[in-house]
Parts: structure tokens; C-alpha cells; sequence
């Protein structure tokens, strides 16, 4: 009887430990659907390397996280203007694609505590003469569609007209070849530079130049993307605030962004 009861009180004991470390990785043996579109320099693009089969700022976040809490994540592609329609349908747990928050999307899904900020960027052809937040007053202007920029060029550059297409690269060639009468796109600060960078002639030469886009202070936020009501919010809230007062966040942020 002895033994039994000692055996008993060690299953409890084993049971107990076993919990409180459940308790240390609240979403242990979860695995979370994560959708985002991969087509985002520096926060989220496809690699050849890496094991997920993508990188930037959103995966080494996603990866930390995942780390910290004890899930593991399957990503899912898709267009950046079908992201907030996923979470709706409950085909995804979280979003993170470089998403920001916005008063009309905050009324169909919660965000998490904002992560990371940078400045908008506006790209043009090397040889236009658009320089300045007031030079794209009337002109053709696109973005990501989907994006927070369009409110921006929408409600806020006077006579602009908006054209949107899927995805940064897209952004960037239609900008070079001047698609759709396009004069300028609106994109990430970090974003505007790659695109600059990479978008050349046969030849090497850089098709773009890009500018900050000085508007009364106006900046990008970043946010974590959830189903309304989802628990998971204030479980990755907590994580990532911890990650932001370590500085572990600041250090993803430089090495992707700066």
C-alpha cells in the first residue's frame, strides 16, 4: 500500500512539474496558422534558406515568439488584400505581413501593441523631378492594394489619382515603365530603398530614385493582426512587449530595417 501511495504521490509530483512547465509555454503543442504576403522587402520574402521558406523583420518576430511560447506555425501565402478576409473566415490565427493598424480594420480584427515604426517612402523614375510630399499633388500614384497607403494618396495627396497593384515588386515596375500613366508609388521607407536598388536598366542602371515622404510627422506602424475575440491576443501582446523592453526587438528591427 506504501509503495502504491508513494507511486501515486510521484505521478501527482510528475503531473504537477509537468503543468507549471506547461504554464512557462502557455501555447505548447499548438501549431498557428499565420497568414502573410511574402512579397514584402526586409519584413517578408521568399529564401531559398532559410527552413520555413521565408525571411525578414515579421519572420525572425514570428520565429522568437514561436520560441518563447512554444508553438509552431505553418505560413500561408496569399495576396496582401485577401489577409484581413482570412482571419474573418477563421482560416488563419494571426496575420503578421507588415500590416498596420487602421480604424476601419480594427472593426473586423484586433491588433496586437504596435512593434516596429518607419517612415513611408516614395519612389519615382530616376530622371522625374518629383522630389517633395507637395510635387505629387494631381499626379498617378500607386501602392500595394490593401495597403495603409492607400487612405493616404486616397484622402490626403489633393487631385491624386490611386492605382494599386499586388504586391512591392509590382509597386516598383509599375513606377519604372510608367504602367497605367503611374508617376510615383508609396511604399515603406526600407522598401522604397530596395526597390531603388534592385529595379535597373539591361544595363545596371537604377530605373528609380526614391524620398522620404515628409507629411505632418505621418509614419508607418506595424501590428500583429487577430480574429476578433481571439485568445491569442493577449497571450503574443504580453511576448512581444517583453521582446520590445529587452531590446531583443530594437536588435531584429536594426538588423533588417538599418
Amino acid at each position: 500500500m506504501k509503495k502504491l501511495i508513494a507511486v501515486a504521490l510521484a505521478l501527482v509530483l510528475s503531473l504537477s512539474f509537468a503543468a507549471l512547465a506547461e504554464g512557462e509555454k502557455p501555447l505548447a503543442g499548438k501549431n498557428l496558422v499565420v497568414a502573410m504576403s511574402p512579397d514584402f522587402m526586409y519584413f517578408e520574402t521568399v529564401s531559398e534558406t532559410e527552413e520555413c521558406g521565408y525571411e525578414g523583420l515579421d519572420i525572425d518576430i514570428l520565429k522568437s515568439l514561436s520560441e518563447k511560447l512554444g508553438f509552431t506555425f505553418t505560413i500561408s501565402p496569399m495576396a496582401f488584400s485577401s489577409l484581413i478576409g482570412t482571419l474573418q473566415t477563421g482560416n488563419a490565427d494571426l496575420v503578421i505581413s507588415g500590416m498596420s493598424y487602421t480604424e476601419e480594420r480594427a472593426q473586423v480584427v484586433d491588433f496586437s501593441v504596435t512593434y516596429a515604426t518607419t517612415d513611408f517612402g516614395v519612389v519615382v523614375r530616376a530622371d522625374s523631378d518629383i522630389d517633395s510630399f507637395e510635387d505629387l499633388a494631381g499626379k498617378t500614384i500607386c501602392c500595394s492594394q490593401g495597403a495603409s497607403q492607400e487612405s493616404l494618396i486616397q484622402n490626403d495627396i489633393e487631385g491624386a489619382t490611386l492605382k494599386t497593384y499586388q504586391g512591392q515588386s509590382a509597386v516598383g515596375l509599375a513606377v519604372a515603365e510608367g504602367s497605367d500613366g503611374v508617376d510615383a508609388g508609396i511604399t515603406s521607407i526600407n522598401g522604397a530603398k530596395k526597390l531603388s536598388n534592385t529595379v535597373l536598366t539591361d544595363a545596371g542602371e537604377p530605373m528609380l530614385k526614391y524620398f522620404v515622404l515628409d507629411y505632418e510627422g505621418i509614419a508607418d506602424i506595424y501590428n500583429i493582426a487577430f480574429p476578433k475575440g481571439s485568445e491569442l491576443l493577449p497571450i503574443i501582446d504580453e511576448a512581444l512587449q517583453e521582446m520590445i523592453d529587452s531590446g531583443e526587438m530594437n536588435e531584429l528591427i536594426t538588423k533588417w530595417l538599418y
